[in-house]
């Protein structure tokens, strides 16, 4: 695959995830009247599901087709920070797995352990956005050196 290819579709990828990511916020936001949550449970499922189908996917693409073989062959001084965000990759799924999977297990009744699933879904969120905010740097960094920082 051609990098132009590459790189366009890693950003389509990111573009899709992030409206992903926009639509579980609503869903989170979304308020409940009386003590009925299980619209939303079946809504947060759903969509988490998607989610973790896509995240798996966009990292996979990163790693093996993306930016960060690109990124260690033109700058190999910065491979420990590659390999820190493949790390953070392997968290990040490894986070989403356990918590889709006890999105299933939730009983439409019990409030509290929908309230702990609607927080653990709120910080993987904010870590991706944060994990996001490092790719784009590393990537920049890597322009700047591989362009010799001339601006």
């Amino acid at each position: 695959m051609e990098h132009s290819d590459m790189a366009q579709q890693v950003l389509v990828e990111h573009g899709m995830l992030k409206h992903i990511m926009e639509g579980l916020r609503a869903t989170v936001a979304w308020p409940i009247h009386g003590g009925d949550f299980s619209r939303k449970l079946s809504t947060l499922r759903f969509i988490s599901q998607s989610f973790q189908r896509h995240l798996e996917r966009l990292t996979s693409l990163e790693e093996f087709d993306g930016y960060m073989n690109l990124v260690m062959e033109a700058n190999p001084h910065l491979a420990k920070n590659v390999e820190g965000l493949r790390e953070e990759h392997h968290r990040l799924r490894s986070s989403l797995r356990r918590l889709v999977h006890g999105l299933e297990r939730i009983a439409a009744t019990d409030q509290a352990a929908f309230a702990q699933a609607i927080q653990e879904l709120s910080a993987i969120l904010d870590r991706v956005d944060e994990h996001h905010k490092k790719e784009a740097s590393l990537v920049q960094e890597a322009l700047e050196r591989d362009g010799g920082g001339e601006g």
